[in-house]
């Protein structure tokens, strides 16, 4: 609800929207990074949680990537779209790839409208592969696409088995993987077996590597390693939690 009660949200979205329009992509990106991270100081100061964000040796540079995470209840999200002000890095131009549930919003309480971002949108309903590969290879032309391979939201800290759709896009034409994971979401949940998380009160936020297809051989391995790397990660941060705690 933040950026439906906020009133700066719908009119920043306006002025980026027309911004956009008027190809000032440059001012109409600065306002959406400045929204997603507004949105999630926003969220954690209303859930009193801390963030530990760790971005290792992350360094946006000029080339676009697909940049993915664990999926857990959807709550990772303002975290993601805050990569830029997290990073330093307030002119990453950042999209992001989703299903059918976009196009049932008129601003996506994310950060931005999806045609602002040249959102990439799938459709479980009514799958057309070829096109959606071709919108994906268009828009990473111009921004980075942030994406959640397992494909849906687990409902817990497990990490799933990837899906291979998009991140065979990626292998094949050369996009690299750069692996960020979350610890700690399932802290919003009220099953019993979150409840150090409930009490801890933390977020770690992690970058993991990067993965690149011209190093592997074949998808299968190139798929294997970026999911290994991410559940390598996990049970670093959860380690971590119970020394916390």
């Amino acid at each position: 609800m933040i950026p439906v009660l906020l009133i700066h949200f719908p009119l920043g979205l306006i002025l980026s929207y027309f911004l956009k329009i008027f190809k000032l992509d440059k001012a109409s990106n600065r306002i959406n990074n400045y929204l997603a991270n507004f949105w999630m100081r926003s969220f954690l100061l209303l859930t009193r949680r801390k963030l530990t964000f760790l971005p290792g040796e992350w360094k946006p540079d000029a080339k676009n990537r697909f940049l993915i995470c664990n999926h857990t209840n959807a709550l990772e999200v303002p975290f993601m779209v805050s990569l830029p002000y997290l990073a330093s890095s307030k002119d990453i131009n950042l999209s992001y790839l989703g299903g059918d549930i976009i196009q049932r919003y008129k601003i996506i309480p994310l950060m931005m409208h999806s045609r602002i971002v040249e959102a990439v949108i799938y459709s479980d309903k009514k799958p057309d592969f070829r096109n959606f590969k071709n919108s994906v290879l268009d828009v990473i032309t111009r921004r980075s696409i942030f994406l959640y391979p397992e494909g849906l939201r687990t409902f817990t800290e497990e990490i799933q088995p990837f899906q291979t759709g998009v991140i065979k896009i990626a292998y094949k034409f050369g996009i690299d993987l750069d692996i960020f994971v979350i610890s700690g979401m399932m802290g919003y949940s009220g099953e019993e077996k979150y409840k150090h998380l409930r009490k801890l009160k933390k977020i770690h936020f992690k970058f993991c590597g990067t993965i690149r297809s011209s190093e592997y051989s074949d998808f299968e391995s190139y798929l294997a390693s970026a999911e290994n790397l991410m559940k390598a990660n996990k049970r670093q941060l959860e380690e971590l939690e119970k020394m916390i705690e």
